[in-house]
């Protein structure tokens, strides 16, 4: 090749395009792995539950699987959080809390239902969960998505009301 036609190449490459390409293919081999794993993880939670039931008490094995299922749910919700990243480019603060609120809902349950979680650390993690509710409401209410649909909806009425109507024929 002449150095004018990899001139030619390297002025018309573009980078950006490149690099979204490249994390396309890794975010499809990401998914892939990601529901691999999910699914060898559920099917494990059930042969571990049935294993507990078949040996120790029906308590135990119930206090099992709701720690492990949560768990499961925590997980899941990174997980998804992850997926809408990639979706659309950005992370969204609902999928975050979201999160955040499962994984300390998660300790909650497990801390009342086990009997080991002192009140002053669940009445800390209820304040915290109630905070992170309202950062989650104030996010839903205020996202910038919300506002373009909100200004979207008042444009096309805007321009519905505009239109001549027409008389009704008597």
């Amino acid at each position: 090749m002449r150095p004018r036609d990899l001139k030619h190449i390297w002025l018309g490459f573009d980078a950006l395009t490149f690099f979204n390409h490249v994390m396309d293919v890794f975010f499809k081999l990401l998914i892939f792995f990601v529901v691999l794993v999910l699914g060898t993880g559920l099917i494990k939670l059930f042969l571990e539950v049935w294993q507990i039931m078949a040996v120790k008490e029906l308590k135990e094995a119930f206090g099992f699987t709701v720690t492990n299922l949560l768990t499961f749910f925590v997980i899941l919700e990174l997980f998804k959080s992850l997926v809408e990243y990639f979706r659309e480019h950005r992370l969204k603060l609902t999928f975050i809390v979201d999160a955040t609120l499962v994984f300390i809902l998660r300790e909650v349950m497990i801390g009342l239902y086990q009997h080991q979680s002192p009140p002053l650390q669940i009445a800390a993690l209820a304040l915290l969960a109630l905070v992170l509710g309202g950062v989650r409401t104030l996010a839903s209410i205020y996202s910038p998505m919300e506002k373009k649909m909100v200004e979207q909806i008042e444009r096309s009425v805007a321009a519905i009301g505009a239109a001549p109507r027409k008389s009704p024929v008597a």
